[in-house]
């Protein structure tokens, strides 16, 4: 039998048990099929280590272990990396972005262009100012930052959207119907 055979095999033997095995560790289907596809490339980079019988499935749980423990790691970084992006896409005018959830930045961050995520990421992932962020892309200092104030905007406006962030009702005298003042309290 050749390498591919075996590794077909090898896949369909042990597919059932490596999906349970992501199902018990509570993650969603992209992470988990994510998690079964990362397993089954290591295993096909190091087919020769393969144990035969029923070892190769405890091998197999070895390196699903290893890409979940990388999958978690992963998402602490991009936990941490939103929690800098909020402030760093916090405009003036806009709601208070840090009782956005995590996935809801995420999602904003996705809808961005290339450009615009990626001068995001150099300043509140990478942490690079935006005369750095000049640098890294070939272009002047006033250039980047000009391209980081439109970026944060882009996701401030992306979020709002996104959320659908409730506004406060005015406190003061506002104008009603007939055009006269009246007084609204919170």
């Amino acid at each position: 039998m050749d390498k591919e055979s075996r590794f077909r095999a090898l896949f369909n033997g042990n597919f059932r048990q490596l999906a349970r095995y992501a199902r018990h560790r509570g993650l969603n289907v992209e992470e988990a099929d994510d998690l079964i596809a990362n397993t089954f490339e290591v295993a096909w980079r190091r087919f020769e280590s393969v144990p035969d019988g029923d070892e190769a499935v405890l091998w197999l749980y070895g390196i699903a272990f290893n890409q979940l423990r990388n999958l978690r790691r992963s998402n602490r970084r991009q936990t941490r990396l939103a929690a800098r992006i909020v402030p760093a896409a916090s405009m003036p005018d806009s709601p208070e972005l840090s009782d956005i959830p995590i996935e809801k930045i995420k999602a904003a961050l996705r809808l961005l262009s290339f450009d615009d995520r990626e001068v995001i990421l150099l300043v509140a992932g990478e942490g690079l100012s935006a005369d750095e962020v000049g640098v890294v892309l070939g272009c002047g200092a006033t250039t980047a930052r000009s391209r980081l104030h439109r970026a944060r905007r882009r996701l401030a406006i992306i979020l709002e959207e996104t959320v659908k962030v409730q506004q406060p009702r005015p406190l003061g005298h506002v104008p009603n119907e007939d055009g006269e003042t009246t007084e609204v309290s919170g």
